[in-house]
């Protein structure tokens, strides 16, 4: 949880870095366009169902360090550029402890025995059950 919460400070410094250092409007736009981007995809994956919403910020470390020799910015800004990208792709590569399964998503609809249908067991809703109340 520590590696979203640092993601969210790197999001918040990037759509802070126009009115701190002096950069062209391109790359204004670029840093307010991605660290919101960034900010919410580390609070999504805040929670253990969606923890897998961090891998979206690998595309946009990705894009910063490769901003940075498409919009051809000044020596401060690429260094900026090129350090938080690496930084958000490190913070987003880390998983964290998950606590709870929670069914399987989508996979569970093509898998025998789910494990939402193994938590219920016999106390859980099955298709006998239907068949005999009808």
């Amino acid at each position: 949880m520590w590696a979203r919460f640092i993601n969210i400070l790197i999001g918040l410094s990037l759509m802070a870095t126009p009115a701190v250092l002096n950069v062209n409007k391109t790359a204004a736009d670029n840093y307010h366009i991605v660290g919101p981007l960034v900010i919410t995809f580390a609070v999504v994956s805040l929670w253990e169902i969606n923890r897998n919403v961090r891998w979206f910020n690998i595309a946009t470390g990705c894009w910063l360090v490769l901003s940075a020799f498409v919009l051809k910015t000044a020596s401060p800004v690429f260094a900026l550029n090129i350090g938080c990208g690496l930084a958000v792709i490190l913070f987003s590569l880390y998983k964290g402890k998950i606590k709870n399964a929670y069914g399987g998503g989508w996979r569970s609809l093509f898998q025998k025995h789910p494990l939402h249908m193994q938590a219920a067991g016999s106390g859980g809703f099955n298709t006998a059950d239907q068949k005999n109340t009808g």
